[in-house]
């Protein structure tokens, strides 16, 4: 997946049908936590549908299934009978005309009809899987029970995949027998959601705010891409009807603080929280070659001022040079134009950083001034990542950067025999580069803590 469509696009909405999609924010009604997404009538998954593609979701504090449509934001309650059987739902998949969710520790499948509604499938009442879970919801099956908590499932073909943080493993099993079959490794550390394809696993971490992509064969990573905003909490694969590609949407929920106006009270401004849950498309650029993962670009307008003060007693200065560095172009953003604020610059190469010269001729007692400039940046998210075989073959560190590294100019006493000894301990014998930064990682977290003070300890 390799596509930057619209990056460039916070939270437009252009009018043009079919590049709405691209850009979009889908805030859903009357929902407070989306916890799962899902496609019905996927060309790959479902290839008899005669509709379009529709989006679902659930939301885990109301219990609603609900259909979202992706242009005009309506939102529709497909079980309206049954919300209460619902609530805690967390993931949601669909396979052919099944619908499959987690609630506790429980997965459970319905059948889902033509015009959504859900059907209640013909269930053996003495299913040793039912039998253990006396309480499952109306219409549904229950498919099968994980010791601890399931927080995602995802279905292709004849395997189910059950995420779960407490066992930090995405659970595969047979979708017939019910069976589990294999265990692979979850890629992050948080609560994880998931979704597949005919090659890949796409999960989303809420703690580690990113997206990992695994090969659904291997469970191999991929890559790995930030999201825009904290708490992705589902992900789905929208198919779009003028692309090869699938637009990724994730839905996010967290608390967003906001000014409320409470008109009885003696300070009417009051500061509070209100939940927030909506749906925004992930763009995607893997550079495989250079091992990192851009996302969500937006256009970032910076400005860095000076301002010259009228000074008393102070003498007549001339040929006074002032410089400010302009930003860097890296691989994560790139710098479209920069223009002066309040005197002219000229621009010169410093070391290899563009940096703006202002020049006065004379600066007198009394004058004041600004100098600046406003900066029109590409911004994007960047992920690394790197294996120990990547770095394996690498040249040395050269000198000079190892003695700029290690200039003590933050009381970080290197010097010290303490310190020295620590990490000769913590490298020991490894000449893996990357390894052994992670060594010295874990050794840091092994070995000190962290704690607020008047002062600051050196370490």
């Amino acid at each position: 997946m390799s596509h930057f469509e619209g990056v460039l696009s916070a939270d437009a909405s252009p009018v043009v049908k079919g590049q709405a999609l691209q850009h979009s924010t889908i805030r859903p009604v009357g929902v407070y936590v989306l916890s799962g997404l899902a496609v019905v009538g996927a060309a790959t998954a479902d290839a008899q549908s005669k509709h379009q593609p529709r989006l679902l979701a659930v939301d885990t504090i109301r219990g609603y299934l609900v259909e979202v449509d992706p242009l005009t934001h309506n939102t529709t309650i497909l079980n309206p009978h049954t919300v209460t059987a619902w609530i805690g739902a967390t993931g949601l998949a669909i396979w052919q005309n099944t619908v499959w969710f987690t609630l506790a520790e429980t997965v459970f499948f319905g059948l889902l009809g033509s015009e959504g509604d859900l059907i209640a499938p013909n269930s053996d009442p003495n299913s040793d899987v039912d039998a253990a879970n006396a309480q499952t919801p109306a219409g549904l099956t229950a498919f099968t029970r994980l010791p601890y908590a399931a927080n995602g499932v995802a279905v292709w073909g004849s395997q189910v995949y059950v995420t779960c943080e407490k066992s930090g493993f995405i659970h595969v099993f047979d979708r017939e027998s019910g069976e589990c079959v294999e265990k692979i490794r979850q890629p992050g550390v948080g609560i994880e959601n998931i979704t597949a394809t005919e090659d890949a696993l796409w999960l989303c971490d809420r703690t580690e705010q990113t997206v990992y992509c695994l090969d659904r064969a291997t469970g191999e990573l991929r890559f790995s891409a930030l999201t825009p905003f904290a708490a992705p909490t589902a992900i789905a694969l929208y198919p779009q009807p003028d692309s090869a590609a699938p637009l990724c949407y994730v839905a996010y929920a967290n608390e967003e603080p906001y000014i409320r106006d409470d008109p009885n009270a003696e300070s009417p401004y009051q500061l509070t929280f209100r939940d927030r849950t909506f749906i925004h498309p992930l763009h995607i650029h893997h550079d495989r070659e250079n091992h990192y993962t851009l996302s969500n670009g937006y256009l970032v307008e910076l400005s860095y001022v000076e301002e010259l003060l009228p000074l008393d007693d102070v003498p007549t200065l001339t040929n006074v040079e002032w410089r400010i560095a302009f930003p860097t172009d890296t691989p994560r953003q790139k710098v479209r134009k920069v223009e002066p604020i309040g005197h002219p610059f000229t621009e010169e190469i410093q070391d290899g950083q563009r940096v703006a010269v202002y020049r006065f001729d004379q600066l007198t007692p009394h004058q004041a001034g600004l100098v600046g400039w406003k900066a029109t940046i590409e911004m994007y998210s960047i992920k690394y990542t790197l294996t120990p075989e990547d770095v394996a073959a690498i040249p040395d560190l050269p000198a000079d950067f190892q003695q700029r590294y290690l200039i003590d100019d933050d009381d970080l006493a290197m010097d010290s025999d303490i310190i020295q000894q620590a990490a000769k301990e913590a490298v020991g014998t490894e000449t893996n580069l990357l390894r052994k930064a992670l060594k010295i990682r874990n050794y840091v977290y092994d070995h000190l803590s962290y704690g607020i003070q008047p002062k600051i300890d050196t370490p």
